[in-house]
């Protein structure tokens, strides 16, 4: 037999070499790509790292060994008997005037923090309620609030709707770090209520509107049980003549007075001036 004669293998690369490595190569300016458009908080960084050194137990004299890039060279170096404090001039971050937290300032007179309560009351309906006719009234060392009865309850009931509690729950830290009391009012317009329903009067339910919102505030925030009151008023103190549908529709409201620091003293003489004009001025008797 004739010895066969051995085939040599093809010369070069087999064919499925160059797709193999057009694609490898694809992929790496894909990457480098996605490297490039990357952007890395260094704060971040810096914390992540410091947290896993931390974790893996390395030393304190070992936390400046690392890469260092000198003149567009990275070197490693060991950090051995550092004696030299090390700073480094971090970027710093400025909060926007929006993520400031409201406080009150304990120094301010009763008058000054009325003011900025009423300028962040004003801030946040203007953000969440700006066409629902809402207002924010300053008298003194008072703020009122006043919401109309349509965006707060249904025609004749006392329950408080979703759009409102979502209102009272954005005013909830105001309302908590405000100093002094907070009444809650509810009013109403002069028809009187029909027959059948849970309540007698509009004193009755001016007074349960008004109970609402304060169970609202003790059941979903911890505003202190101790500094609310509840007022009802019926239609005794109308802002405008009930002689139209729109007139009523004013008066039908629940109102949050935060009353800011003590009492004015020049109350106490004023109220005693109406006591004695009613039963005669007494003097005090003294007991033995």
């Amino acid at each position: 037999m004739a010895e066969e004669q051995k085939k040599c293998p093809p010369t070069g690369a087999p064919a499925w070499m160059a797709t193999f490595a057009d694609l490898m190569s694809l992929l790496l300016v894909l990457f480098v790509l996605l490297l490039t458009f990357a952007e890395m908080d260094v704060l971040k960084y810096k914390q992540m790292s410091g947290a896993l050194r931390d974790a893996f137990g390395i030393s304190k004299k070992d936390k400046l060994a690392g890469v260092i890039e000198i003149d567009g060279q990275l070197e490693r170096k060991v950090a051995k008997k550092v004696s030299q404090t090390v700073s480094l001039d971090l970027p710093q971050t400025e909060e926007s005037p929006e993520d400031e937290e409201f406080e009150v300032d304990p120094e301010d007179t009763p008058e000054e923090q009325a003011e900025d309560i009423e300028n962040e009351v004003a801030k946040i309906i203007a953000e969440e309620a700006a066409e629902q006719g809402v207002e924010v009234e300053k008298n003194g060392n008072e703020v009122k609030i006043r919401f109309p009865s349509e965006i707060a309850f249904g025609s004749g009931s006392a329950n408080v709707g979703r759009d409102f509690a979502d209102l009272l729950d954005k005013l909830t830290d105001v309302i908590k770090k405000s100093d002094g009391e907070v009444l809650v009012s509810g009013h109403t317009d002069n028809i009187p209520l029909g027959g059948g329903g849970p309540y007698r009067s509009n004193w009755e339910l001016s007074a349960a509107r008004a109970t609402s919102v304060v169970h609202h505030f003790l059941n979903y925030s911890d505003v202190e049980p101790g500094k609310m009151a509840v007022q009802g008023f019926g239609d005794s103190r109308p802002l405008v003549p009930n002689d139209s549908p729109e007139n009523r529709s004013t008066n039908r409201r629940v109102e949050i007075t935060l009353v800011l620091g003590e009492k004015e003293a020049a109350e106490v003489p004023k109220v005693q001036n109406q006591l004695d004009g009613i039963f005669g001025k007494r003097e005090p008797t003294l007991i033995k």
